[in-house]
């Protein structure tokens, strides 16, 4: 079973790191000179899902539960940037 984690030459902080207060939002860059990726509102909550690490089951309902809705309403966009964050690189599937 595939397991979704972040990579290991990724640095990355959310606004919850800098005290903002207002919508959920993280910064994401690969290292050394990665171009910085921000991810805002639901795909800042799945980025703290992949943080915790698990399949894609596993974000998918911590996503869900982060956004008090049904993880079947966003099953298909939590893949797709899941699929997009492998892709970049910023994600590794083990």
């Amino acid at each position: 079973m595939t397991k979704f984690r972040i990579a290991d030459d990724v640095a990355w902080l959310s606004r919850e790191d800098l005290d903002d207060g207002t919508s959920p939002m993280a910064y994401a860059a690969l290292l050394p000179r990665g171009r910085p990726m921000s991810l805002e509102g639901s795909a800042c909550l799945v980025w703290l899902a992949v943080a915790d690490g698990g399949t894609w089951e596993q974000i998918l309902t911590a996503t869900a539960l982060m956004a008090d809705i049904e993880p079947a309403e966003i099953s298909d966009d939590v893949r797709a940037l899941i699929d997009s964050l492998v892709a970049a690189g910023l994600v590794q599937a083990d």
